[in-house]
């Protein structure tokens, strides 16, 4: 796990650049830096650095990696990025884990290479120089890397299958650039900090982040999930980016119901196997609901030995709070936790600190609460974190499936809707589910009403944003529901965040639920594998009998990262926050209507009638500190 950079500049660039570049997120690999640089030629060799640079910065080479390493598999030097092959042909710069590295070395060595290091790292530039853009296709895990490919005289890069691990670009004044970040670009190229007028109306209006590829920053790209990008030096600098996998949806499969089960269990089994693979400590992210309880029961039953922390968020609110259910948990496994006590005062100390890391507006309170989990976990010394990100979308956890689930039966005349909506009264789970957030599904006449922008924007974005309405709606099939979900409306700004959160503390997350061979399967099961007998998850259910408590299998209601934001906006806007729409200087005047704002917080404060919620209030005060934080125009 890493943080990378790049610079490719026809007309050349200052080494110095690339190093502070690097440097900037050192808190993304606190254990090496280096850089690697050179010249276009196919005889020109590539110089690579690693830990202190010592060297003259006065060159100016064309073509640059540059890797910050959290050091998890081969801790030893050998495992030092930027990493090149033995003949120099290959050189990479990688963030992130290939999970299933051990079977596709076992591939290559069966093909004849041979191996200096125990390293994932290794593994992606063999499979590289014997696969080429194909190598993609044999790997499973998060990533986003860069390689130099002498021979071929070009730079290919590619991110992981759902955008897990994170991948920016930009082309500013003839030179291309390429991070884990988009603070390093904009240091790097001192570029224009444009707010990108899209990102702000999905924001505001949605609570969407990363749902395109268009950024909060004009001009500043992430490459697509599933894809990957080639530039060819010895053309213009223009990318060419090609998607190397989709997730489809296909007819339902046929498949009995204990097939499923079984076929479920064994995915299940081996996204959580491959995931415990590390040379250093591992821990769990344990909510005390079903997705994390289910991740942390099956890493149990697969390693009952090994003894592994948890780190739990918790809270004085009894309606937020999930200490009883990780409390079974524990229990049940032997272990012992550790808990973190997220509080509005500490998240306002905070805020500008996380905007800084998250490079975007934070979208919810529950980034605030995995940040304190990924702190407690740095503070342990824990730098691994498996969680159960994902789970609500693969297995159809939310409570608005439900209602959707029951649109498609009713659609088709579905005899079975009648009893599935009888057993959804009882069995179903209860989830937090206000007007405001279901907004999104409304039709256009309707969602009007329950529109942020309209209530608190300018009149000329709010003319702007018309133009910009995309409906949300319960798509052709749960099948292609999911899939909007996971690749571009709930999953990816959720992604974002863990991203940031867990690096920001030196914490490398992974995801087991994120296992594209699980996912795929998921999908496309019919959806009475997901939804039955009026039950959420109800395959996960089944399957996890005698591995997972029956408080937890069993349970009904579902919180997952919500937190008392309304208590929390309260707090800061009685201890001088509401002064933000005050301030002559107002960064997103171009988008937010300072006067309708002061004028909804002072509403909220004296508990009068307000026309908005709370959660939109905070999204328009995290998008003008975020602009602030980054000095955005």
């Amino acid at each position: 796990m890493c943080g990378i950079a790049g610079i490719i500049s026809p007309g050349g660039f200052d080494l110095q650049t690339l190093i502070e570049m690097t440097n900037l997120v050192s808190y993304r690999g606190p254990d090496g830096f280096g850089v690697a640089y050179g010249r276009p030629g196919k005889e020109e060799p590539i110089e690579v650095c690693h830990q202190e640079w010592h060297g003259e910065t006065s060159c100016r080479p064309l073509v640059g990696l540059g890797s910050r390493r959290l050091a998890i598999l081969d801790v030893s030097v050998l495992g030092n990025q930027p990493m090149q092959t033995s003949n120099g042909e290959y050189c990479i710069t990688f963030n992130g884990e290939v999970y299933n590295y051990k079977e596709v070395r076992i591939e290559l060595e069966a093909k004849g290479y041979r191996f200096g290091t125990s390293t994932d790292t290794e593994v992606i530039l063999r499979a590289y120089e014997e696969w080429g853009e194909g190598c993609l296709d044999h790997f499973n895990g998060m990533w986003s890397f860069a390689i130099w490919d002498r021979p071929r005289q070009r730079l290919f890069c590619a991110r992981d299958r759902f955008g897990v691990k994170p991948f920016y670009y930009a082309i500013v004044n003839e030179s291309f650039y390429l991070a884990s970040e988009i603070k390093q670009i904009l240091h790097a190229s001192e570029m224009a900090r444009v707010a990108n007028s899209k990102a702000v109306f999905n924001f505001l209006e949605w609570g969407l982040v990363d749902n395109t590829a268009e950024t909060f920053f004009e001009d500043v790209h992430q490459l697509p999930a599933g894809c990957w990008l080639m530039l060819d030096l010895e053309k213009p600098l223009e990318p060419k980016i090609r998607s190397y996998w989709e997730l489809r949806t296909e007819p339902e499969r046929e498949i009995g119901k204990a097939t499923a089960i079984e076929e479920f269990k064994a995915l299940l089994d081996n996204a959580v196997r491959i995931r415990l693979r590390s040379d250093v400590p591992i821990g769990f992210s344990l909510s005390g609901g079903l997705d994390s309880s289910a991740v942390f029961c099956e890493a149990k039953r697969i390693a009952p030995s090994a003894r592994f922390q948890t780190f739990s968020a918790c809270f004085d609110e009894q309606e937020y709070d999930e200490r009883s259910y990780i409390s079974a948990i524990l229990l049940a496994t032997g272990e012992s936790g550790n808990w973190t006590f997220p509080k509005g005062e500490s998240f306002w100390k905070a805020i500008q600190q996380i905007l800084y890391h998250q490079d975007e507006p934070l979208g919810s309170g529950g980034v605030f609460a995995q940040w304190c989990v990924m702190a407690e976990a740095k503070k342990r010394g824990v730098p691994v974190i498996l969680g159960g990100q994902g789970g609500d979308e693969t297995l159809c956890g939310y409570q608005k499936y439900f209602y959707f689930h029951l649109w498609h039966l009713l659609r088709r005349a579905d005899p079975s809707f009648l009893r599935e909506s009888i057993l959804w009264t009882t069995n179903h789970t209860r989830s937090f589910w206000a007007l405001a957030d279901a907004n999104r599904y409304f039709p256009a006449p309707i969602r009007l009403s329950y529109s942020p922008t309209e209530k608190l924007c300018t009149t000329e974005f709010r003319r702007e944003s018309r133009e910009l309405e995309s409906g949300l709606g319960a798509s052709a099939s749960i099948a292609e529901r999911q899939k909007a979900d996971i690749t571009r409306v709930s999953l990816p700004g959720m992604l974002h965040s863990e991203d940031r959160n867990s690096m920001a503390h030196s914490v490398e997350s992974r995801l087991p639920f994120m296992d594209y061979k699980l996912i795929e399967f998921m999908v496309n099961c019919p959806p009475s594998i997901k939804i039955h007998d009026g039950w959420s998850k109800w395959v996960l259910r089944q399957s996890l009998k005698g591995v997972l408590p029956d408080k937890i299998r069993l349970r009904k209601t579902k919180l997952g990262f919500n937190t008392p934001e309304a208590k929390w906006l309260r707090q800061g806007l009685q201890n001088g926050h509401r002064d933000i729409w005050q301030d002559p200087k107002l960064r997103m005047e171009r988008f937010l209507d300072a006067s309708r704002l002061a004028s909804e917080s002072r509403k909220f404060l004296s508990n009068g009638r307000s026309t908005i919620a709370p959660n939109w209030l905070l999204r328009s005060m995290e998008l003008e500190l975020w602009a602030r934080v980054h000095a955005v125009n």
